[in-house]
């Protein structure tokens, strides 16, 4: 679609609109005003004529989309909707467009709404006794953040008085913030605000200060160092380290932990000062912050090192996470050193809690050793009873391999580790009785007290991603982060915890305590993360051969990964009798992933295929039918094969031919997809047109004939809907 075309069809859609926004039908007037928004239409004088409109939602949406669009022009007819429209949510939406449009006329009469309903403004009484909620409460926070919004000086005085209205709402957040925002003029009230016996309002006033800066606030922040109350006295340090040397040493001596550790990003120490400090703060969150910064690029060779000497006495010490992280850290810088202590931790049974905690800290630093010896600790680390550190080890394996920074050993080396791990022979998993169900994950972190309600969908696509959550340790440190006499969980058990709730659905049986479905999980997760590692396509072909249909399976999804990210490394003969192999599986699972590799590899049209691929589009499940639809159409060079399913009798059929459909022949997209549209008002067109510029105009001009037919009145609404959505800012619309 050029640009003559593109305007052409958004002009005469803002015309359209502009006539529907006076419709003598309020829905219509009401979706026209949203599409002019929609599509940033701020020359349309139907915009300002809506304030007028008898509907309320209408003149609500106008208001709104004027401040939106910024359409200065508007202001004045803005502020008469806000002292005589009688509506309280029509009010709201001009306080907050007069606050985007600066329009200094209306500063008086938000000053106003600031304590009161204003003497000069008019409020439907009627409603306010129907309703139990006074409109006017939502207008004053609106009326203190516009006035912050314009920084108006004067709107100080009224702000406090309802601030410290007794009898009012909360508003300490919303003052503070628009007193910040004022900026200069606030900092006597806000000094006076930071000695209130309301300590969230001191954080605030505290907080807006830091914000506004400058000798005078700065001041006040000074004091706030001496504070009694640690909070108050981290806000006066965060704001006053960066320039000022002397107190980044008072903080690092203050008796709360975070100013010690917000002290230390400031204190520019040398590794043997960090050193040193670690001995002498007997904090945990600053030791382990301490710990965090320490060079992990220059490898221990002797245990006279001093960093060897602190990190073993911190190794031994008696806090469970500093404990593992410090002896995390030895095994990355010296595995030479920790091996003896290795042996004996990657030696425990399962049930060993703490071992588990030790194990997945030691993988973790591994991962990032810069030693050929990590590599072995790794591989390790593969055979540990569990799960947590077993897959992580794995995973770090396949890092180490893909990662171009890396010396080129390292990479070989992982590189051959995990081929021996993928290729290794694993024991049968045993049948299990019908009658007993095991213990899902998912159930494991619901016993845990996780909330699991929002799993989320099927997880990333990169097998990196997808294998690293655990829910045992995840409930262990979620157990261990409710107990009174444990740290806050850190950073990285955070991770760890939002991993184990993010993709429940990846994760089948617990196997902590499964010997032979551990090892051959391992396995499975070492095939799959072959396609991450280039040059492993051969040997994925050759495991692909295995009569294990899972195994199998994980071959030809690990080698559609790697196809898709370093193109084929097989011949086309190799491929093709590989993928023919495939497609004739009894397993389903095994053909649809061969299908898949098919479609994304770079193969000519194959007709000893082409027949099979005709009987899954049209008689295997909705993913068969869907892959073989795009494979045909790619080999055929046209449309047919898509419009041949767009009745199809599965909605995610229809759906992709209908984007196939828009990129193949866009001239023909219109007729299948409007007709959707209308059926299926709750779908987004956008999804349909897959950013085709030429479906998008056929689409477009086929919906504005359906906008001037009359017999579609009913249908006027969705389509104008629909028009927008496709003419409009996707950021907006979303």
């Amino acid at each position: 679609m050029n640009m003559h075309s593109d305007a052409a069809l958004r002009d005469e859609a803002i015309s359209l609109f502009s006539e529907l926004a006076k419709s003598d039908y309020d829905v219509i007037r009401l979706r026209a005003v949203q599409a002019l928004t929609a599509i940033g239409a701020n020359n349309s004088p139907a915009l300002v004529e809506a304030l007028q409109d008898d509907d309320e939602d209408v003149r609500q949406d106008a208001a709104q989309a004027l401040g939106a669009l910024g359409v200065q022009e508007a202001a004045p007819r803005l502020l008469e909707n806000l002292i005589h429209d009688p509506c309280g949510e029509v009010k709201l939406a001009c306080v907050i467009a007069l606050a985007a449009l600066k329009f200094e006329d209306a500063v008086p009469y938000l000053r106003t709404l600031v304590t009161g309903r204003g003497e000069g403004i008019t409020w439907d009484e009627d409603e306010l006794h129907q309703d139990e909620w006074d409109d006017w409460l939502d207008t004053q926070i609106a009326a203190i953040k516009a006035l912050g919004r314009m920084g108006d000086a004067a709107a100080i005085e009224p702000i406090v008085l309802a601030l410290l209205d007794e009898d009012g709402q909360e508003l300490g957040d919303v003052a503070c913030q628009a007193l910040g925002q004022i900026g200069e003029p606030s900092v006597p009230t806000l000094g006076v605000l930071t000695q209130s016996s309301n300590r969230r309002l001191r954080h605030r006033a505290l907080r807006a200060l830091a914000e506004i800066g400058g000798v005078e606030a700065e001041a006040i922040l000074r004091k706030a160092v001496a504070d009694k109350d640690g909070a108050a006295r981290l806000i006066a340090y965060e704001a006053l380290m960066p320039n000022e040397p002397a107190l980044v040493e008072q903080g690092l001596t203050d008796a709360l932990e975070d100013i010690r550790i917000a002290a230390l990003k400031h204190s520019g120490f040398s590794e043997p000062e960090l050193l040193d400090r670690m001995m002498r703060d007997p904090g945990a969150k600053v030791q382990l912050a301490l710990i965090e910064r320490l060079d992990r690029g220059m490898p221990i060779t002797d245990q006279e090192d001093l960093r060897w000497k602190v990190l073993d006495f911190l190794a031994t010490g008696q806090q469970p996470e500093v404990s593992a992280q410090a002896l995390g850290l030895l095994a990355g810088l010296a595995p030479e050193l920790m091996k003896d202590r290795l042996n004996a931790i990657f030696s425990v049974a399962s049930d060993d809690l703490k071992a588990e905690r030790l194990q997945w800290a030691i993988v973790d630093a591994l991962a990032t050793s810069p030693l050929r010896e990590a590599a072995e600790w790794l591989q390790r680390a593969c055979r540990s009873p569990f799960r947590s550190a077993r897959l992580k080890a794995v995973a770090s394996l396949a890092m180490i391999a893909t990662d171009s920074n890396r010396p080129h050993v390292n990479q070989q080396q992982c590189r051959e580790l995990l081929l021996f791990l993928a290729m290794a022979p694993i024991p049968a998993v045993a049948e299990e009785v019908p009658e007993q169900v095991p213990q899902t994950d998912v159930a494991a972190l619901e016993e845990a007290g996780l909330d699991v309600t929002e799993g989320g969908d099927n997880g990333p696509t990169s097998s990196l991603g997808a294998i690293l959550g655990h829910d045992a340790v995840a409930a262990e440190v979620t157990q261990e982060a409710q107990e009174d006499e444990i740290q806050p969980l850190t950073p990285r058990e955070q991770a760890l915890l939002a991993r184990a709730t993010r993709h429940p659905r990846r994760r089948h049986v617990a196997l902590d305590d499964n010997a032979e479905a551990l090892e051959r999980e391992t396995r499975m997760a070492a095939i799959r993360l072959l396609g991450e590692v280039k040059g492993m396509q051969i040997m994925l072909a050759q495991i692909a051969k295995d009569s294990d249909p899972e195994q199998a399976q994980q071959s030809y999804a690990a080698l559609a990964v790697s196809v898709a990210r370093h193109g084929a490394e097989l011949d086309e003969g190799q491929l093709l009798d590989l993928i023919t192999k495939g497609l004739s599986h009894t397993d389903s699972g095994l053909s649809l992933q061969a299908l898949k590799l098919l479609q994304l590899s770079d193969l000519p049209p194959q007709d000893a295929l082409r027949g099979k691929l005709r009987v899954m589009q049209k008689t295997g499940d909705t993913p068969f039918r869907i892959d073989a639809m795009h494979i045909l159409t790619k080999w055929d060079g046209t449309p047919d094969v898509a419009r041949s399913l767009l009745d199809d009798i599965s909605a995610p059929v229809r759906q992709a031919a209908m984007r196939l459909l828009s990129e193949t022949a866009p001239d023909q997209a219109s007729a299948a997809i409007v007709p959707f549209i209308l059926a299926n008002p709750e779908q987004r067109i956008v999804t349909y047109v897959n950013d085709s510029a030429p479906a998008l105009m056929s689409i477009g001009l086929q919906l504005l004939t359906e906008l001037r037919d009359q017999n579609r009145l009913a249908q006027w609404p969705v389509i104008i809907s629909a028009l927008a959505d496709l003419l409009g800012d996707p950021y907006r619309a979303a």
